[in-house]
């Protein structure tokens, strides 16, 4: 059976790579602390928020059509279909963390709440409870079979193992010794290979990111989506939780790949953020800002990503300043359609 010796685990990661992360990190959320004073905040908020929520639920095989999002999201419609009602859960989640992480205790209950929260709209007899059939966690394959990448811990261990994790978590949060971004990776790499609940645990597990990011002072998440970046690099995530769970059982893994993923992803939302505050803060028309975003881009961008990293500018002047940008030479159409594609000369 696993034994967690997580301060040992967390004290072990201190080496050059991680170090040099981590600093990347401070120098970003330095940099960014004035997006609090940004205008029109709220709708950046909204973007962060929407683009979390599908990119997470998507992570775990949940998909919502275009259709489904815009009555979701923009029509406010009440959610029909199994997705739309996980992905709302999901939503309502998120806004349960932002009512109460500054007070709310770190607990199992808390996990199963969040967990509740997910399917409470469709069944709630689905959430909140442990497993009581073995789970394996699969990569979906293209030709639409599964491989299985790690086998979890049995159903009976869930509740003595979840409970010792979290109990060494909650020591080392005010341990001085601990960086709590460190102890944060490395706790979610454990929950995953705890897994829990028959189904949500990858969704959960980016929900208590979310929680314990903000419970640290991390509030990254409200502003650019850790999921939407992980999501660009699916492929990536997978491959880093396979290679440390390997050995996980034994007490016989490597936690420096999957943790040093979860700090690159969280950089990387800090540097969109950091990109987002440089270029709204510019001086110029909005022609001129929506060039410099496709200039900036290394692919062809659409213009929704466009939209999103120029959050107050509305869709109408965006939508004319392309054309304008495209009949002037200045830019390419590559691809047409619902999902058209602009990339610099």
């Amino acid at each position: 059976m696993k034994m967690f010796d997580l301060k040992g685990t967390v004290l072990a990661l201190n080496n050059p790579n991680v170090v040099s992360l981590l600093n990347s990190i401070e120098l970003y959320r330095g940099k960014t602390l004035s997006v609090q004073n940004l205008k029109k905040l709220d709708s950046l908020k909204n973007i962060a928020r929407k683009s979390g929520a599908i990119a997470s639920c998507y992570l775990g095989n949940v998909f919502l059509s275009e259709a489904q999002e815009k009555d979701l999201f923009e029509k406010g419609k009440p959610a029909e279909t199994f997705t739309q009602h996980v992905v709302k859960g999901y939503v309502e989640a998120l806004d349960l963390i932002d009512e109460v992480y500054k007070f709310q205790p770190f607990d199992r209950s808390f996990i199963s709440t969040l967990h509740f929260y997910m399917y409470r709209g469709y069944n709630p007899e689905i959430g909140g409870n442990y497993k009581d059939t073995q789970n394996y966690i699969q990569e979906m394959m293209p030709d639409g079979s599964y491989r299985t990448i790690f086998v979890p811990a049995a159903p009976e261990e869930v509740a003595p193992l979840l409970d010792n994790l979290i109990y060494q978590f909650n020591l080392l949060a005010s341990d001085e010794e601990v960086n709590k971004l460190v102890l944060i990776a490395a706790f979610m790499l454990d929950f995953m290979c705890i897994h829990p609940y028959n189904h949500g645990n990858g969704r959960l597990s980016r929900l208590i990111l979310n929680f314990l990011l903000k419970k640290f002072g991390y509030l990254i998440d409200d502003y650019f989506s850790i999921s939407y970046i992980i999501k660009q690099r699916i492929g990536e995530y997978i491959d880093a939780f396979e290679v440390s769970a390997k050995g996980w059982e034994d007490n016989d893994n490597d936690y420096s790949v999957y943790v040093s993923f979860v700090l690159r992803s969280i950089l990387e939302a800090y540097r969109k953020l950091d990109y987002i505050l440089e270029v709204n803060g510019m001086n110029g028309t909005a022609e001129e800002k929506i060039y410099k975003v496709v200039l900036d881009s290394a692919t062809p961008i659409t213009k929704q990503v466009v939209q999103n990293i120029l959050y107050s500018t509305s869709p109408a002047t965006i939508e004319k300043s392309l054309a304008s940008l495209q009949k002037n030479g200045k830019i390419q159409l590559i691809t047409k359609g619902r999902y058209s594609k602009y990339f610099r000369m």
